[in-house]
Order: C-alpha cells, then sequence, then structure tokens
C-alpha cells in the first residue's frame, strides 16, 4: 500500500474539536470508521482507478479480514429471546461495546485469554473466561438470568413540618 492514514487535521476529516469522527463512531456507537489515503492525487483521473486497486487490493481485503478477529455472538434471556442493549465487557479493556435490537455484538480482540462480561437492566450478569486465536472469531453466546426482584418495603418519607424554617431574604435583586 502506498499510503495509509487515518484521518488528520489536516486532510479534511471531520473533527469535533479535537476528536474526529472515527472516535465518536467507535465510543458510541460500535462502528469502526476509517479513511484511507492510498496516494498522494486526491481526485484521481477514473482511468487510474484500476490500477490503484491492483496495486493495493491484496493489502485492503487482509485488512477486511481483520474483522473476524476476537469473539462474537447473540445475547439471550433465559428463554431464548435476544437481548438488545446489552453490554460486553472485556476485563482490562477500556472499552465496552453494546449489542444490537437483535441481541448480536462482535468484539474486536487480539489473540490471547479474556474475561468476558455480559450485563444487561433486569438482568444478573454472566462472565466466562475466553480465549481468541489468531483465525476465525470464537462463538462465545450468553444467556442472561432475571435479576430477583427487589421485596424490600420502602416507607414512604414522612416531612416533618414542625422543623419547617422560612426561606432567607437575600435583599433586592
Amino acid at each position: 500500500m502506498k499510503k495509509v492514514s487515518v484521518s488528520g487535521k489536516d486532510r479534511g476529516s471531520a473533527v469535533n474539536g479535537d476528536r474526529r469522527m472515527q472516535d465518536f463512531n467507535y465510543l458510541y456507537s460500535n462502528c469502526f470508521e476509517i479513511t484511507l489515503e492510498l496516494s498522494c492525487d486526491k481526485f484521481p483521473a477514473a482511468s487510474a482507478l484500476p490500477r490503484e486497486w491492483l496495486a493495493n487490493r491484496e493489502a485492503l481485503v487482509s485488512y477486511l479480514e481483520q474483522v473476524h478477529h476476537g469473539i462474537k455472538g447473540i445475547i439471550y434471556d433465559e428463554n431464548n429471546n435476544p437481548v438488545g442493549k446489552a453490554e460486553i465487557s472485556v476485563s482490562g479493556v477500556n472499552h465496552d461495546v453494546t449489542s444490537g435490537a437483535d441481541g448480536d455484538y462482535f468484539r474486536l480482540l487480539l489473540p490471547g485469554t479474556y474475561t468476558v462480561t455480559a450485563s444487561a437492566a433486569g438482568y444478573l450478569p454472566s462472565t466466562t473466561t475466553v480465549t481468541v486465536g489468531p483465525a476465525e472469531a470464537i462463538l462465545l453466546n450468553f444467556y442472561l438470568k432475571p435479576a430477583p426482584k427487589q421485596s424490600l418495603k420502602v416507607k414512604p418519607h414522612k416531612r416533618n413540618l414542625s422543623s419547617h424554617k422560612a426561606p432567607l431574604k437575600l435583599g433586592p435583586r
């Protein structure tokens, strides 16, 4: 590949303060967005595109194949219904991902052994250890059990009217 760069300030990227759209998409939507710049020519002629494709095809395809590393799966409840908006966290990695509406998720990880937790509102978290290899993503489904209902009765707060204080008079505005 001639030149690869994640968009910088001087390359016309969408800037949000000191952050880029790639940062926003990764942090808030589980989306990996990149900008590849393959030559110094910003607007190459159409006749040059086949040459650029042939010069970079293998590197680009190899790069795309990297999305198949890590873990992927579906978060289910105990009745095999998908759980959307579940958080999948990896111990030691400071970025959680969120399952889609159908409970599906993916998490890119380098080869290694990880402790992974799936959690969702109203469910007990589920944690497991998984070893990720250098090949295909590991299929890792989670089955969440409902959290126990809280049976504590909360007593209503009674206001003590005898300790009512008059508001402070702070003078004219």
